[in-house]
């Protein structure tokens, strides 16, 4: 198995056990265990269909299925929110005020508000966008390590998440004026997501992850996500989508991540061999 397979199922099936320990109900421990049951199939199908499919076809997927299985483990953390903690919450609240009292509270111009939406909308297509920048730049082979430096610091989050409980700022205070381009965001939150923060930030961890990675294969495309990472960040914390230290904490373990791996900390035997390349050779 790859390493990005490991870590997937494993986390996924160390939440199903956990959801066995926590004081949750049965219907959500019932949650959390199909939804690593659809983890662990999902790869295990992957691996089987290696007996029908010719070697690129099934290195492709394997590259690509890391995509839609990592928000499992952010459906499953949600089964373990209950109620946020107060203290935490008021706490995290505080800290944001002291951080917009020392920056200031000028007005910001409408176009800056708009990129703001659009650049935290970002967050969603970012991790595949990245691996579809490898991809054409010949560069498929490092897809197992494009994983594991981005699914690492995101699954810490997801993992720190239920101890660290609380409401995101958007339901407890008034946020920016409603764009065309913030209520689509909030559409897909209503929809989508678990109805509390990410402690950490893991939006703001894959996206940092992912241009780190960028950067050490394709410099220019690395600069351009560390910008766009960074603008992600700041429409997390000014359109009160998270709390600026969930934001710090999420950076913070990507450029830990990067780091480790960056200077040799992570031993490279674990990293599977180059995918087969997408061009024959004669």
């Amino acid at each position: 198995m790859r390493l990005a397979e490991i870590i997937q199922a494993g986390f996924a099936v160390i939440l199903a056990l956990a959801a066995w320990l926590f004081p949750i109900s049965d219907r959500r421990r019932t949650a959390v265990t199909l939804l690593a049951l659809i983890a662990v199939a999902a790869i295990a199908l992957v691996r089987v269909a290696a007996f029908v499919l010719d070697p690129t076809t099934e290195s492709i997927l394997r590259d690509w299925l890391p995509a839609p299985l990592t928000l499992i483990p952010y459906w499953q953390t949600g089964q373990f929110f209950t109620a946020p903690n107060t203290r935490f919450q008021a706490w995290l609240l505080a800290s944001d005020r002291r951080i917009f009292r020392l920056a200031g509270q000028s007005r910001t111009p409408t176009w800056i508000r708009l990129s703001i939406e659009w650049a935290y909308a970002l967050c969603y297509p970012l991790v595949p966008l990245g691996l579809a920048v490898l991809y054409s730049a010949g560069l498929q082979r490092y897809a197992d390590t494009f994983w594991f430096v981005v699914l690492v610091p995101t699954y810490v989050c997801y993992a720190l998440t239920p101890f660290f409980p609380a409401l995101p700022p958007r339901d407890l205070e008034s946020g920016p004026r409603r764009s065309k381009s913030r209520l689509l965001n909030l559409w897909i939150l209503q929809h989508g997501s678990i109805h509390a923060i990410s402690f950490p930030s893991a939006h703001v961890a894959s996206a940092l992850a992912v241009a780190l990675v960028l950067r050490h294969y394709l410099p220019v495309a690395g600069y351009i996500g560390i910008f766009i990472a960074f603008w992600i960040a700041v429409a997390a914390v000014v359109g009160r989508y998270h709390y600026a230290l969930d934001v710090i904490l999420g950076a913070a373990l990507a450029i830990l991540v990067y780091a480790a791996w960056h200077y040799h900390l992570i031993p490279s035997t674990l990293f599977t061999a180059p995918a087969v390349t997408l061009v024959a050779h004669p």
